[in-house]
């Protein structure tokens, strides 16, 4: 992500149903035990998350799928590196956001 025109609208968080979203959602979201364990907040560009849920959410039966603001965030936001060193290639992706 390098031009302001390239930056997306909205990045996305799922989140698995074990850990329900209270409503009204909160400001701030507990972190998960996956994203306490990488050092990072996994999210999700909007073409990303079919293969996300797909990949990492399959068995789940229900999952809440949080849409951020980018604009609200950008600041917190570092994007993985090319070769995939933060989640692994994922061919034909382009980058994650991590926070």
């Amino acid at each position: 992500m390098t031009s302001l025109s390239s930056q997306p609208r909205y990045i996305y968080k799922i989140v698995p149903s074990t850990s329900p979203v209270r409503e009204p959602i909160p400001e701030r979201l507990a972190v998960s035990d996956l994203d306490q364990d990488s050092g990072y907040i996994h999210l999700s560009q909007a073409h990303q998350v079919p293969t996300t849920l797909k990949t990492f959410f399959a068995e789940e039966p229900l999952v809440y799928v949080l849409r951020i603001e980018y604009h609200r965030v950008i600041q917190d936001i570092k994007w993985e590196s090319p070769d995939g060193k933060v989640s692994g290639p994922r061919p034909g992706e382009e980058l994650f956001p991590v926070s």
